[in-house]
């Protein structure tokens, strides 16, 4: 008769249940280096938009040689300390004249400073386009012949600090019409004579930013909102000082265009 052969109760105790062994099987194994080197990342800060507008009393091209003098702008938009054309684009089919092609600013905001390279965009005396980091043009590069590097981003950065991974800022100009509505009838009929010598611009600003980590995208949720009004306020002050004081802009068209600008 045969017998049978049953481990002992030693070799038992030295063997884990059955369902044990299926549970480990099934449970991920975790590296305790690999976690230590995980710990302290954070994820990709999302792109924050900001935006304003205001109704200037002057003409588009005007104003447009304003903000494509970058040279001037440590003299006054805010936070910017430093900047210098470094490279210039080809003739425009327009105008035959050229326009900024890269830039090398400095930024101080805070605790910090960051230099960096941005890709510039004319579209002359229509919209002017600053890309830096990963940032690439809205302009369609069909508007752009005198880029022919237009669809490349500029990913260089001189900065140490790496404040952010992405920044676009486009400034866009258009001629607004002088066409009063008066309170009990319909707008006016202007003269050319009268539109020519009142002229007024719609300036908006708009700013994309994606910043380099959680970190600084938390620390500027109370200040960055408020820093495209404020360079649009300083560029108002700037077309004052170089073009001197414009006619009276209504607040009606004013809050128009500031509606706009959220939209």
């Amino acid at each position: 008769m045969p017998c049978s052969l049953r481990p002992s109760p030693s070799l038992q105790l030295l063997k884990p249940p059955l369902h044990a062994r299926q549970r480990n099987a099934t449970r991920p194994r975790t590296n305790p280096l690999q976690k230590n080197r995980q710990f302290g990342s954070s994820p990709l800060s999302p792109l924050q938009t900001l935006t304003a507008s205001r109704i200037l009393p002057y003409p588009s091209h005007k104003l447009y040689n304003l903000i494509v003098d970058i040279a001037a702008y440590p003299s006054f938009l805010p936070y910017c300390t430093s900047s210098t054309i470094t490279s210039i684009s080809g003739p425009d089919p327009t105008y035959s004249q050229t326009w900024p092609r890269t830039a090398s600013l400095r930024i101080g905001w805070g605790p910090y400073d960051e230099t960096f390279s941005s890709a510039v965009y004319c579209l002359p005396y229509t919209v002017l386009e600053a890309c830096a980091g990963d940032a690439v043009p809205s302009i369609p590069a069909s508007d752009l012949p005198h880029y022919p590097d237009s669809s490349r981003p500029l990913r260089q950065s001189d900065g140490s600090h790496a404040l952010f991974t992405s920044l676009l800022t486009r400034w866009t100009f258009r001629e607004f019409p002088f066409k009063p509505r008066p309170p009990d009838g319909p707008p006016q009929e202007e003269t050319a004579e009268k539109v020519a010598s009142q002229p007024r611009t719609e300036v908006s600003l708009v700013i994309e930013v994606g910043f380099a980590n959680a970190v600084y995208s938390a620390l500027s949720q109370a200040a960055a909102p408020k820093v495209a009004g404020q360079m649009v306020e300083a560029f108002e002050r700037r077309a004052g000082q170089v073009l001197g004081e414009g006619h009276v802009v209504d607040d009606a068209e004013e809050d128009r265009s500031a509606a706009r600008s959220v939209r």
